[in-house]
């Protein structure tokens, strides 16, 4: 092997003294030097050309551009040194779009061998796998050597020429091999993975996308040689001859997919001179394909790729400006691949050399683009989930928070709040008028009318100090909550100044809106309600500013406050024992529970169920106003019927909701006092086929049990039938020790206005304590309701608290979601 090495570097100094011998460095194999090149005139045999061409190295670059013409390029190697021992060297061609392309190798006058590599001739299967152009060149050791190449085609290029021996061919043969082995499977991966994130996420124009990486697989096969391991002969041929069709396709696959993935951001705008004519440049470029030079085609093309790489730059900082975070992966993906498939129409036009360097550009470029793309997905995805969350919070119209935000949201945020702001005050504003709007303008003008007055509050409101803001997932402030189409409210923070804040917003209102050229004055109602003292959850406050905007009559002013006396106004008792009555009559109460959990291990052992009311004229009734009302009214025996029935029905229908749990339903106080409840209770649950040790009777406390042998006998049949009996909201209300000895209590119900005051207060700590003590000393269950912190709970830990419920183990759900929570 050594001899061999020795050997080769020894052919390569006696070069130097050669007139028309190649010259090659040892340390690199490339032919850098000008080559004697003939210029075909009329159709010659290779022997004629040895013999009679007129080589010259000054049309050797012109040979290297475009041109219709034949070129011969001669390359001369002196007869070895060594006697009897032939000498084996390896010409290596690293292009491949050259569509004719002889090679001849003669000793001395005979020739020896010929092959054909050109892209669009046959090879006739004389190498056992595709690695590439290999021209193996025998060295005679009695006369000079010489290989004619012919090069003929519409392609610039051919150069440079590499030069190895036996063992450098070999490991740069392998070295191919495995470069492109990893290029071409890396490409595959990438492209599988973003496939398949497609199919999770259905991005909008992932086709164009998938299009875009097929023609680019296969501008890469055919610029570095490797087309001929995927396709047959015949494909390989007609890519090279529409290969500018194909990379005219791609170009347009691309703007096609850059309007499809920033479409969400309406980039470009649809009324945009490109989005309505761009596809039109494109079959222009197409059709000059089929119509002018390889070389006008090439210089259009390279046109088309500038076009691209600005106005998809440009597109991409455009989107990212308005908040598509998604686009800067789009932006570091288009700028490699546009500035690699740039960068390879240079080599196209000889302005970049052929080398390791600039042949690995496109491949690794197209690389890039693709894991690009990986994350750009993958952002999108994030924001679309973004996005959806933000719709569920936000008005359409106005971009405002909405009445799922006032639900969902605002707890969260007042709770956060409510040590440094010990009084707030919730303001409403309905605009009366919107059905007067309809009718004059139509629905669409009616909408857009508000929306507008909104937006003026709302701006209002940003200008105003002593304003809530209402935070949301894009970040903006906001300061209105839009709960309905004409119904909107903002929270003070500073109570002592709503009358100023609100002469602020009737200014607003009182200026007329021009609808049509007609100056129109809208009619409101404002109402409001301090928190808490009027109302200690948002369902509370919302009913009492409610309350107030009604009792708004325009003779007395735009605005009323919340008193007691307007909660106890007749009129609206009235309507909602009215409406309460009829609800009941046609069951169209319902109930959701709420899971309860053994705070040791935090598994869930049975739910409350919580009787729930929606009437289509007062919308959603806290349970807080209909049932004491219902048992003012005595409502309250047909509402807990009506309960008992849908709840034991329910269970019935499906047992896996007590197969390992328990169901806790609540009743009055006053339906003990009924003699005959307990067997009614009895009754429905044999009627149902379930067992009463799966249900606990809650019984809330709103009235003073008597000492009387109602009460003793409804307790007595309720427990020998398998019932456990617990007293709900213990500690407030008419709380007593006498009543856990009159219902022989099992468990014992620990009042949220205690629990949720653990962190803060003391007192509560001291009494919540003391009543749990106060249960184990009993041997009765104890239960804490309203746990709405992890604090909070590891205190009741503390204190060996037995079971647990609130808003931070479990909401309120729906049967079905709870009976899926089961599973």
């Amino acid at each position: 092997m050594a001899s061999k090495c020795f050997l080769f570097f020894l052919f390569i100094a006696t070069q130097l003294w050669a007139e028309n011998t190649i010259i090659s460095n040892g340390s690199d194999p490339r032919i850098n030097v000008l080559i004697p090149t003939f210029k075909e005139t009329q159709p010659i045999s290779a022997k004629d050309v040895l013999s009679n061409g007129e080589f010259q190295q000054s049309i050797y670059e012109e040979s290297q551009g475009f041109s219709e013409s034949a070129y011969w390029h001669k390359l001369s190697f002196p007869k070895t040194t060594t006697p009897n021992m032939g000498q084996t060297i390896h010409l290596a061609l690293n292009y491949y779009v050259i569509e004719h392309l002889d090679f001849y190798l003669f000793h001395g006058d005979q020739l020896q061998s010929q092959w054909k590599r050109g892209a669009l001739e046959s090879w006739k299967g004389d190498t056992k796998r595709y690695n590439g152009i290999w021209i193996p060149i025998s060295l005679s050791n009695e006369q000079d050597t010489t290989l004619l190449v012919r090069k003929q085609g519409n392609s610039p290029l051919l150069t440079p020429f590499m030069l190895f021996d036996d063992t450098n061919a070999e490991a740069k043969k392998e070295e191919k091999l495995i470069f492109w082995t990893f290029i071409i499977s890396s490409l595959v991966i990438l492209l599988a993975h973003n496939v398949f994130v497609f199919i999770l996420l259905r991005q909008p124009g992932f086709v164009y996308y998938l299009g875009l990486n097929i023609i680019i697989f296969i501008a890469l096969s055919v610029v570095t040689g490797f087309s001929r391991w995927i396709f047959s002969e015949e494909i390989s041929q007609w890519i090279i001859r529409n290969l500018f069709v194909i990379f005219g396709i791609g170009a347009w696959i691309l703007f096609r997919f850059s309007i499809h993935f920033l479409k969400e951001v309406r980039i470009p705008s649809p009324q945009s001179l490109i989005r309505k004519y761009g596809d039109s440049i494109f079959i222009i470029f197409l059709l000059s394909t089929q119509l002018f030079s390889v070389k006008t085609a090439a210089l259009l093309f390279a046109c088309l790729e500038v076009f691209l790489f600005f106005i998809c730059i440009y597109w991409g900082i455009k989107a990212y400006l308005k908040g598509f975070i998604a686009v800067r992966f789009y932006l570091f993906s288009w700028f490699f691949l546009i500035i690699g498939s740039i960068l390879n129409t240079l080599i196209f036009w000889k302005i970049l050399p052929i080398n390791l360097f600039t042949e690995s550009i496109l491949p690794i470029s197209s690389m890039l683009q693709l894991l690009a793309f990986a994350f750009a997905f993958a952002d999108k995805s994030k924001q679309f989930e973004r996005n959806r969350k933000l719709q569920a919070l936000t008005d359409s119209s106005t971009n405002l928070p909405n009445r799922t935000y006032y639900f969902d949201k605002l707890p969260t945020l007042l709770a956060s709040i409510a040590p440094h702001s010990p009084q707030l005050a919730l303001v409403m504003i309905d605009i009366s008028n919107y059905q007067t709007l309809n009718q004059a303008f139509g629905p669409a003008k009616a909408d857009s009318v508000i929306s507008e007055v909104i937006q003026s509050i709302h701006q209002q409101a940003l200008r105003m100090e002593g304003v809530l803001s209402f935070p949301l997932p894009n970040k903006s402030i906001n300061k209105v909550i839009r709960i309905t189409a004409t119904n909107i409210i903002l929270i003070s923070t500073t109570p002592d100044q709503i009358k100023q804040q609100i002469l602020k917003i009737q200014r607003i209102l009182d200026t007329p809106t021009l609808v049509n050229k007609i100056h129109f004055r809208h009619q409101y109602k404002i109402g409001s309600a301090l928190y808490p003292t009027q109302g200690a959850d948002l369902d509370k406050l919302y009913q009492n500013a409610l309350i107030a905007n009604h009792s708004v009559t325009y003779s007395s002013g735009n605005w009323a406050a919340f008193t007691d006396n307007l909660k106890s106004n007749h009129a609206h008792q009235l309507g909602l024992i009215t409406q309460l009555t009829d609800d009941i009559e046609h069951e169209k109460l319902y109930f959701h529970i709420q899971p309860q959990v053994n705070l040791a291990d935090r598994s869930i052992i049975g739910g409350e169920v919580l009787v729930r009311w929606h009437n289509k004229h007062l919308g959603q009734v806290s349970p807080a106003e209909f049932i004491p009302l219902a048992e003012q009214t005595g409502l309250i025996y047909k509402l807990t019927d009506m309960l008992l029935e849908k709840v034991f029905q329910w269970a019935f229908e499906h047992p896996a909701a007590l197969s390992t749990q328990r169901l806790s339903i609540n009743i009055s106080a006053l339906d003990l006092l009924q003699e005959d409840f307990a067997n009614q209770v009895i009754e429905k649950l044999q009627n149902h086929h379930l067992s009463a040790c799966k249900f606990t009777i809650e019984i809330t406390e709103t009235s003073i049990f008597q000492n009387n042998n109602i009460v003793h006998n409804n307790v007595r049949q309720l427990h020998h039938a398998g019932f456990k009996l617990a007293i709900d909201d213990f500690g407030v209300g008419y709380s007593s020790m006498q009543n856990l000895v009159v219902l022989e209590t099992d468990e014992l119900k620990i009042d949220q206005f205690f629990v949720m005051n653990l962190l803060n207060d003391p007192q509560s700590q001291t009494l919540c304590r003391n009543m749990i003590d106060l249960c184990k000393a009993l041997n009765i269950v104890s239960v804490a309701e309203g746990i709405e912190s992890e604090e909070i709970l590891q205190l009741l830990l503390q204190c060996q608290c037995q079971i647990g419920q609130g808003y931070h183990l479990y909401r309120p759900m729906s049967p079905n979601d709870y009976l899926k929570l089961l599973d």
